[in-house]
């Protein structure tokens, strides 16, 4: 299918979710359609580790019954989701993409995956993940370019809503990983506050670091997704984002701040140039655009500290395995294992009172504007590496939330994505913002 930074309406699942709601569609013609984009292209792109079976065939013409008898269960009725491969799936293995690995099929769903099974979706099938969701390259390609990288650690869920198998799919980010494979194939992705969606059934990597959250072609399908996801204290508030109108009013329009020089050195000249024209269209739209050094974030110590809380709780969460299955370890995997048993326990400390601080100190310089900038150092690169995370650690590990929207194609015809940051607690109001950026982009 030709790709476009701008999908029409209609391969959208907001879009697919109102022709389900008016019976103008079935949830089976809509499952169909995916699984034939499947079946031309996923040979080539090799987005997932199973995908449709009899169960789900089964689940499919349950949603259309349910349908005909007048239960409509929400706006992710009938909608095709993959899930990536570090949640349980019940009736799955979860293999984590580590190799050698054999498992038993899961008893129970994750609580994400039970929360948009309530809510009507179809759970089509595990997608692609990196080993231990970290930095190893996957199998996986890149819709846009076969001979580029979808970005890791959710690489499965990105490329398979870029290409259309599904409408929407789970990820997770510790470092980057949903946020660098959403701009390296140019859809969106949202990486909650820390802690706003539960882990239960996940796979772990570093615990104070994970995150999990929804990938899908745009922020409104995100909305959408999240109304299921959500705690149920949040999900009214998504579902009223569902019908209010983007931001109109000029004393609603957003104020943005750009922390873009502390990260210079990092980014490509294509994607400066085109962050650079990105903000000119937000400022000419209304928002309120500035520049920023972020001193307190310190992003040297930073990054340290990430690194030695990635390194120390990986090794805690696997030491077993390790023990016992060294085989199922690669080489990167197993150096930062190496690295998290080699730490100090005054080295693990010192990270999460940094982390703990750092929170403080950037919640109360960002305040209530949105921070923008780039989502990676450029273009999606060569299948030997997933990227860089370097623009996306900070926000995962100050927790901070963060939603990724395409904003250009490189010179190369590669997409470029938009990083906007919220303080923690503000994820609807960073939705609001989002929506409107997307808006605004797409009559540039």
């Amino acid at each position: 299918m030709p790709l476009s930074l701008i999908p029409s309406f209609e391969s959208t699942l907001r879009g697919q979710s109102l022709v389900i709601q008016s019976r103008q569609r079935t949830c089976r013609d809509v499952f169909e359609h995916c699984r034939t984009v499947v079946s031309e292209s996923e040979s080539r792109i090799r987005a997932w580790v199973n995908f449709g079976g009899d169960d789900v065939d089964r689940v499919v013409d349950e949603r259309d019954a349910e349908l005909k008898n007048g239960l409509w269960r929400g706006p992710l009725h009938g909608i095709p989701i993959g899930v990536k491969d570090i949640y349980d799936v019940e009736g799955l293995p979860t293999l984590a993409g580590i190799p050698n690995q054999t498992s038993t099929p899961a008893t129970a769903d994750a609580a994400m995956v039970r929360r948009l099974r309530d809510a009507g979706a179809i759970i089509v099938g595990k997608t692609v993940t990196t080993p231990y969701a970290f930095f190893d390259p996957p199998p996986t390609r890149n819709p846009w370019n076969l001979d580029r990288t979808p970005g890791g650690s959710s690489s499965g869920s990105a490329a398979a809503v870029a290409s259309g198998m599904c409408l929407g799919a789970l990820g997770s980010q510790t470092g980057g990983s949903i946020t660098r494979p959403a701009a390296f194939c140019g859809i969106a992705g949202y990486k909650p506050s820390f802690g706003l969606l539960s882990r239960r059934g996940m796979f772990p990597f570093a615990p104070s670091l994970d995150h999990p959250g929804p990938m899908a072609r745009t922020v409104d399908d995100l909305i959408v997704m999240m109304t299921a996801l959500a705690p149920k204290w949040l999900r009214t508030d998504f579902l009223g984002l569902i019908s209010e109108a983007t931001l109109s009013d000029v004393d609603a329009l957003p104020t943005f701040v750009s922390p873009l020089g502390a990260f210079v050195e990092k980014t490509e000249p294509a994607m400066i140039d085109a962050f650079n024209s990105t903000v000119e269209v937000l400022g000419m739209a209304g928002a309120l655009v500035a520049s920023r050094d972020p001193d307190e974030m310190d992003l040297p110590n930073l990054w340290r500290h990430h690194r030695c809380l990635m390194a120390v709780e990986i090794a805690v969460s696997q030491i077993e395995r390790l023990r016992q299955q060294p085989d199922q370890f690669t080489p990167a995997v197993a150096a930062l294992i190496e690295e998290g048993f080699a730490a100090r326990s005054v080295d693990y400390a010192a990270a999460i009172q940094f982390q703990r601080e750092r929170r403080q100190s950037v919640a109360r310089a960002i305040g209530g504007s949105i921070w923008i900038m780039p989502a990676s150092r450029g273009a999606a690169p060569t299948p030997e590496t997933t990227g860089d995370p370097c623009m996306n650690s900070p926000w995962s590990f100050l927790g901070f939330p963060t939603i990724t929207i395409p904003m250009a194609l490189s010179p190369e015809g590669l997409p470029l994505g938009l990083q906007l940051v919220a303080s923690p607690g503000h994820d609807v109001e960073l939705f609001r913002v989002a929506r409107w950026c997307e808006a605004v982009l797409a009559r540039k």
